[in-house]
């Protein structure tokens, strides 16, 4: 496990030749791979037909640089389309078994501009990207607009800078409150009314660790770290602080919306543009030796 690329190699060090060793599965090495992408060209994380997704970029990038023609990557969460990624975490398997800097310097020379790889170490042949995680972070961020005018000239305002990484609102929200209502969300709940409809064997109880929302230069951010997430619950959260901010709900009322478990309750979902997916955490972490040693960002 302390095998880790420099992803600062050669990015022109080229697919593998005939040198490269082939292995018996049981022998396959299993890759750790952490990546941030920007999500407002995609059309979310799962491949898709005729839709360009971040896992279709990876696995046909994958599939040039090992040459081979069906390379499957299984990603720690299904970001949706417009959703950005600081920290993804990828596993796959390497057939040849290449050396990680060479594998890391020809899959950065081949991704496209808005995919980067940014660590990639050996795994455990166990390790399993999506069922090992411990603690996802989101972080949805807000642009505070002081303009005068309607809802079109407080998104007009945002910077050019922030247009496709935060969604305006009026900077007169009651932060106080907000935290409050925020506290009220952590614990273990029902988040249905925060959630969209999904398949009902995959329940809608989570354990949310902590909800913070954090000042910045004219922008509040939303953190939110939770055992997982359901479909949709990050933006609907972060939609409910905004209304308690805004003071259209009472930061005492949310944990009768929670146990209400009526999704007509919820607010209008925010825009996919300000939310992140910042980190993920693992029990037994394959970047934990790199990280220590300062090597992974």
């Amino acid at each position: 496990m302390g095998e880790r690329a420099d992803l600062g190699a050669r990015a022109d060090a080229g697919a593998p030749g005939d040198d490269a060793p082939h292995r018996d599965a049981a022998e396959t090495p299993r890759r750790c791979l952490t990546l941030a992408y920007d999500g407002a060209g995609f059309s979310g994380w799962q491949v898709q037909r005729d839709r360009r997704t971040v896992q279709g970029v990876l696995e046909e990038a994958l599939g040039r640089v090992l040459g081979e023609p069906a390379v499957r990557v299984q990603g720690a969460g299904r970001t949706d389309a417009g959703v950005h990624a600081l920290a993804q975490v990828v596993h796959f398997d390497d057939a040849r078994g290449l050396p990680l800097r060479r594998l890391a310097g020809a899959l950065a020379g081949v991704l496209p501009e808005d995919v980067r790889p940014v660590g990639l170490v050996a795994a455990p042949a166990g390790f399993h990207a999506l069922h090992d995680a411990v603690r996802k972070t989101y972080v949805y961020q807000l642009h505070l607009s002081r303009a005068e005018g309607g809802e079109r000239a407080v998104e007009r305002s945002v910077p050019p800078l922030r247009r496709g990484t935060h969604h305006a609102v009026r900077a007169d929200l009651d932060v106080s409150a907000m935290r409050r209502a925020a506290a009220a969300l952590v614990g273990t709940h029902d988040f249905t009314t925060l959630s969209k409809a999904m398949p009902k064997e995959r329940g809608t109880v989570r354990t949310v660790h902590a909800v913070r929302v954090l000042r910045g230069p004219r922008a509040l951010r939303i953190v939110a770290t939770g055992e997982g997430f359901l479909y949709g619950m990050v933006r609907l959260l972060a939609a409910l602080l905004v209304d308690v901010g805004r003071g259209r709900t009472a930061p005492e009322a949310v944990p009768e919306l929670l146990r209400a478990a009526d999704r007509a309750l919820a607010p209008a979902s925010l825009p996919a543009r300000g939310l992140v997916l910042a980190r993920v955490d693992y029990a037994d972490d394959p970047r934990g030796r790199a990280r220590r040693r300062g090597l992974l960002s």
